[in-house]
């Protein structure tokens, strides 16, 4: 295996953005039909084998309701990379994502990577997409280097209910925290 490790990794965004079921699709779990919103953070792990990659993620899946800020502070220590989540089909919860950079900006004080998803894709027609995904680029390069602890790196459209990009996204954020990792031992 020439890629291999742990990485913590927090999902956070607004609550029903569908961290949970992102989670979920990604450890290979059914879906679960009723929806409980995460009440303050649930923690969840996965190895991920393949012939050139071992990783084991540990998954914080910070509950997004305002009232669990100071849980989810708490919580943001050791953490290596995360997922912003945004739901497509609320409008409001892309505009939140700077709340969220600067919640877990001012949580560290060391730089992590960061990936921007875009959830439930398949609850807009092509053309809304679109927008948000170019919405989304936009925001991501406007503010690639604004936060001092937050490097963003890439933005994912995605779909936790099919699956849609969800391997995509968290294998990415993996192999970017275990590239940065190895290149810090070499130091």
């Amino acid at each position: 295996m020439s890629i291999y490790g742990a990485v913590k990794i927090v999902l956070l965004g607004d609550y029903a953005t569908g961290k949970t079921t992102l989670k979920r699709s990604f450890m290979g779990l059914h879906l679960d039909e009723k929806y409980m919103s995460t009440l303050g953070v649930d923690l969840a792990t996965h190895k991920y084998l393949d012939e050139d990659m071992e990783i084991t993620f540990q998954i914080w899946d910070m509950g997004g309701q305002k009232e669990f800020k100071n849980i989810r502070i708490k919580q943001y220590a050791g953490t290596e990379g995360g997922l912003l989540v945004f739901d497509k089909s609320r409008p409001e919860t892309f505009a939140n994502l700077t709340e969220w950079l600067e919640e877990l900006n001012s949580s560290i004080d060391y730089k992590i990577p960061l990936l921007i998803l875009g959830n439930k894709h398949d609850l807009l027609e092509y053309e809304q997409n679109q927008l948000f995904d170019d919405q989304s680029k936009n925001f991501l390069s406007e503010f690639k280097n604004k936060f001092q602890n937050i490097e963003l790196i890439e933005y994912f459209s995605t779909c936790a209910l099919t699956g849609g990009n969800v391997y995509d996204a968290f294998l990415r954020l993996g192999r970017v925290i275990l590239k940065k990792k190895s290149n810090e031992m070499k130091i």
